[in-house]
């Protein structure tokens, strides 16, 4: 079966590259494709059952080229696994997914929907202060299965499907988690500058300053165009020192317990501010599609970016030589490891309750959940694996065992405004705000911007009872 995947898979792989060179867009090979982007990946009509008899299994997701060729890739082989099941998958702009899983779960006609991390859920010392986000509300409805008790649980690290559950229960199935609380680095360049990889932020600071004395190379840069690619160095800021207790940082945050002036939020802001010094000049400039191949030009030591890069960092260089390191804390560690990555729940399958095809879209889990099916889909996506014992096959990938030891939920999921906030309390640990990059606000300005943005949210709260 692995072969046939494999095969399947890399025929797809092929036409996609085929399409996008005649100018194609939103589409990759493997079936045929509506004016809506369904594809049937298994010679069936989209929706509905089949002439033969069989039913479809449709799934919908987010258009990832990598994940979408991998799922219609495996179409055929489920369906020699499942003979009464054909896999229809359909996929829909990263943006619009939201909105249509809403659409789709309502009108009852699909099977399986893709989500990314259960975070920030209203609860009771919360609840005047934020919405409901869409996914508990479609669980809290009884939209979605409980998945805890299927067979196929049972191939995962419960530990790490716990870490995206709900009271408790697993309603959604996440085959894949990426890292993003660090930097690439350049190992030629660290190697010419005898530089080593940091372990404490002082130690960050002095590699960034014997860059620049240095003076031929760009000391770290970011796809910061698209804004948020720098942005979750904040967040790793704050993950990378606060760790487990991030939650804990994130509520008290909300409450006013802790203020952005306070010393545990100043110590972020402050970070930001020392790293926003050594930015590559123009950062702001740099779109994030272009980021990752001018970092494999070799000229910049450092480079802002979630793990899942190394494709198109591979793709631009293929003889680059690159490594991975979590953000340092300001406090070395006291259990000896070195700083660990931040990660985040990527793709994730849930089954609504109303399913028209409930039975076959447990099946399309539990495929997928064999060991076999599972490590080809991780070695062709690149995720971090959520079961145990998968053999990766990317170099890259398995050099970052020693950072995600003990990895921690990004601090991005953990950290909450107000409703109403104003601009700078909704931007709180932006960098965009700095004077670095052009804004008008040194460390402290920022933080007393963001204290006054939610003070002023939580009154406007309170006033409406």
């Amino acid at each position: 079966m692995r072969k046939s995947v494999k095969k399947l898979v890399s025929i797809l792989c092929a036409s996609a590259m085929l399409l996008t060179l005649a100018g194609c867009s939103g589409t990759t090979g493997g079936g045929g494709q509506d004016a809506a982007g369904s594809s049937n990946g298994g010679g069936t009509s989209s929706g509905g059952n089949s002439s033969s008899g069989t039913k479809d299994v449709n799934v919908l997701t987010w258009s990832n080229e990598a994940t979408v060729v991998f799922l219609k890739g495996i179409a055929e082989d489920f369906h020699n696994k499942y003979p009464e099941y054909n896999l229809v998958v359909t996929e829909v702009p990263s943006g619009e997914i939201d909105s249509v899983i809403q659409t789709r779960i309502i009108a009852g006609d699909v099977d399986v929907v893709s989500f990314q991390t259960f975070s920030k859920p209203q609860e009771e010392w919360n609840a005047s202060s934020i919405d409901k986000p869409a996914w508990q509300d479609y669980i809290d409805q009884g939209l979605l299965t409980d998945l805890t008790d299927q067979d196929f649980i049972k191939n995962y690290n419960l530990d790490t499907l716990m870490g995206n559950a709900y009271n408790d229960r697993i309603y959604s199935l996440n085959i894949g988690t990426v890292g993003y609380g660090g930097m690439f680095y350049n190992k030629k360049i660290f190697e010419e500058l005898n530089l080593e990889v940091p372990k404490t932020w002082d130690e960050l600071m002095k590699i960034c300053e014997t860059v620049q004395n240095d003076g031929r190379y760009s000391v770290i840069s970011a796809g910061a165009g698209d804004q948020w690619p720098l942005n979750i160095f904040s967040y790793s800021i704050i993950s990378a020192n606060y760790g487990e207790g991030t939650k804990e940082f994130g509520q008290k945050l909300l409450t006013g317990e802790i203020r952005h002036t306070d010393p545990e939020a100043m110590l972020v802001y402050n970070c930001m501010e020392q790293i926003a010094a050594y930015l590559e000049d123009g950062v702001s400039g740099i779109s994030y599609s272009d980021a990752p191949g001018r970092f494999a030009l070799g000229n910049m030591a450092m480079y802002i970016d979630g793990t899942w890069s190394w494709a198109d960092i591979d793709k631009a260089g293929p003889d680059f030589e690159y490594g991975y390191f979590a953000c340092p804390p300001v406090e070395a560690r006291s259990d000896g490891l070195v700083p660990q990555d931040a990660i985040k729940y990527d793709l994730s399958f849930s089954v609504p309750t109303n399913a028209p095809n409930s039975e076959g879209a447990l099946a399309f889990l539990d495929y997928i959940s064999q060991k076999d099916v599972y490590s080809d889909f991780i070695n062709a996506i690149g995720f971090t694996p959520t079961q145990n014992d998968i053999q990766m096959e990317n170099p890259f990938l398995n050099s970052m065992s020693e950072i995600l030891q003990k990895p921690t939920l990004n601090a991005e999921m953990l950290i909450y405004a107000p409703k109403g906030v104003g601009e700078y309390g909704g931007g709180q640990f932006t960098f965009f705000y700095l004077k670095e990059l052009g804004g008008d606000f040194d460390a402290q300005g920022l933080a007393e911007a963001a204290d006054e943005d939610f003070d002023t949210a939580r009154k406007a709260l309170e006033s409406m009872g």
